[in-house]
């Protein structure tokens, strides 16, 4: 035996060990470390935002916040300082979160490393100055021009301070809405513009009509007389309140209006993103952030075309039994026992409990949205409510006849995607069940939020007593079958460069021609990936849900895999599925 040879090996090992030991990082206080980070984005992420304080805290001391650092603004004024500035506060988190070795973390941090490293990731890439001047503050669908009335139409008052600073707040909406402006002739310059100038300028013309009519002067009064100020201190500030209104919010739209009207057409791109520079790759980053996954796009469109077949099949199996039933669908004769819209939420509220884990009691309300602030384009919303709030939550409902026939199929699903067992319950499960504040306001992952709310509208057809089991299937399978050709179409116009001829021909091989389709080109054309949280999203969960099936088989539940895909709150779609895998694992 060579004794030496083994010493040297034993002495080799004890160093190794020893160099191990000493670069290891202490988990306890690791653990520690990282918990105090996650808090910090989060104080960090409110201060630095008076909404985000108001709508996501009632108190925002309990949450270590302190409100005298928070400026009473819309937001920063965007700029190439601002820009400038937001990049240098991403990077100092990154250094920060990269300090980090995930191996030491428990498994829900873990779970957190992960959330907050997804967003991190594709936020990093973005802030490439390649990527300068693409992003579209004024989107036709989203822009901060269609956001800043429904904000202050739903506007929260809880008391007098509030008053005041929603007063300052709205005094910030032109010197925003100008830097904004500033920031689209930038784009018209660099030729990064791309806009619907027509959808802009005739929404911002409909706001300026309405004038004092508007429903953010009539919803804010409601609210200042709910809090009982007495006659005088309610007069004064709701005069206050109509000054700031004229001065500011309004000459802002005609600005807007102004600045549209003087735009160079010639300038202005009006294909797909493809056609920009860097545009593909842009709209790449666009995607992973829309659907929160890292499959490819050509993957995506594999499961696309693979869910529009199987719908379709199912389509045309139905119809194959019942001729009928199709004519019926198409003219709109398939009705609900539906009156109105607490019905339905109350009756969705006892039909899922043995399909979906338990929230609890919810406390909610249903409200119009204002006439001049409805659109057929929107059927409703739900309100995100504060994470320590004790006010019912909120749902808006288009009154309009071309937005909601309160019968029809689809109001009912918009019922449930909006309320139960779609946003409304899926935020108060997060509530309830996760504790990082952070997760619960600044995790944004739209295609599992989104996605998940698209299956859940579909998922509660089954609860309706009076519609045919093969109504329902159409139904479902035709709403598949269309969100998939939509999110191909998304894809073509901005990553393979399609045409309206392209478009046209396109759904023409599909069975869906129209005469024009121009109005849904430029829709998609100027709202890239914007339909694709919901139906890219939505695949993901059906595939989720036919892969424990499959699995299972017998021992599958709903209930469990449901609880599965809401465990993490919102979450990229690999934190999901592993979920999902641990649900499968235990169920065997």
């Amino acid at each position: 035996m060579n004794v030496k040879k083994i010493t040297l090996l034993m002495l080799s090992a004890v160093m190794a060990f020893s160099f191990t030991g000493c670069s290891k990082k202490d988990s306890g206080e690791e653990q520690k470390k990282f918990d105090e980070f996650m808090k910090q984005e989060f104080v960090e992420s409110m201060e630095q935002s008076y909404p985000n304080t108001h709508i996501i805290l009632e108190n925002p001391k309990d949450y270590g916040v302190d409100t005298s650092k928070t400026k009473v603004q819309i937001d920063k004024e965007l700029n190439e300082t601002t820009m400038k500035e937001n990049k240098e506060l991403n990077e100092k988190s990154a250094k920060a979160f990269k300090e980090f070795d995930r191996d030491t973390l428990s498994d829900e941090q873990k779970e957190t490393y992960d959330i907050y490293s997804y967003m991190l990731d594709y936020t990093t890439e973005m802030n490439d100055s390649k990527f300068d001047y693409m992003s579209m503050p004024l989107e036709s669908m989203t822009g901060m021009h269609t956001q800043l009335p429904t904000l202050f139409s739903d506007w929260t008052l809880r008391n007098e301070q509030d008053v005041k600073d929603v007063i300052t707040l709205m005094k910030s909406v032109r010197p925003y809405m100008d830097s904004i402006l500033a920031y689209t002739k930038k784009q018209e310059e660099k030729g990064t513009l791309m806009l619907d100038i027509k959808s802009v300028k005739e929404y911002c013309e409909k706001v300026v009509k309405e004038d004092v009519n508007s429903s953010v002067l009539t919803g804010l009064n409601e609210s200042i007389d709910n809090l009982k100020l007495g006659d005088d201190k309610t007069k004064q500030y709701k005069a206050e309140l109509k000054k700031a209104f004229q001065e500011y919010f309004l000459p802002a739209y005609s600005d807007i209006i102004k600045t549209m009207k003087e735009l160079d057409s010639s300038k202005n791109n009006t294909l797909g993103l493809s056609h920009m520079k860097n545009g593909k790759e842009y709209y790449e980053l666009l995607f992973k952030q829309a659907t929160g996954t890292d499959k490819s796009i050509e993957d995506i469109k594999k499961e696309l075309n693979s869910m529009s077949r199987s719908s379709l099949l199912a389509v045309q199996s139905v119809i194959s039994k019942n001729k009928n039933l199709y004519d019926e669908y198409v003219n709109g004769k398939i009705k609900t026992k539906y009156k109105d819209f607490e019905s339905m939420l109350k009756d969705l509220d006892k039909d899922i409990k043995d399909d979906f884990p338990s929230v609890g009691t919810l406390n909610y309300r249903i409200r119009p949205i204002g006439e001049d602030l409805a659109s057929g384009g929107v059927a409703a919303y739900f309100n995100i409510p504060a994470l320590d709030g004790t006010t019912p939550k909120q749902i808006r409902v288009n009154m309009l006849e071309d937005a909601l026939n309160v019968q029809s199929l689809e109001t009912f699903s918009t019922v449930a995607h909006e309320g139960i067992p779609g946003h409304m319950y899926q935020i108060a499960y997060a509530y309830k069940n996760v504790k990082d504040p952070w997760r619960n306001s600044m995790a944004s992952f739209l295609g599992y939020t989104e996605g998940y709310a698209t299956y859940t509208e579909l998922y509660a057809l089954k609860y309706l007593d009076g519609v045919s089991a093969d109504a329902v299937k159409l139904q479902q399978n035709m709403v598949v079958y269309q969100d998939c050709l939509i999110a191909l179409a998304d894809i073509g116009i901005h990553y393979e460069g399609w045409t309206k001829e392209d478009l046209s021909n396109f759904l023409e091989e599909n069975g869906l021609g129209v005469s024009d389709v121009s109005d849904f080109y430029n829709q998609l054309q100027a709202n890239p990936t914007a339909f694709l949280s919901y139906y890219v999203g939505y695949v993901q969960i059906a595939n989720l849900k036919k892969d424990a099936q499959e699995e299972l088989k017998d021992k599958f539940n709903d209930r469990d895999f449901h609880e599965a895909i809401l465990k993490s709150g919102a979450a990229p779609f690999h934190v999901v599925e592993e979920n999902v895998k641990d649900y499968i694992e235990s169920a065997k």
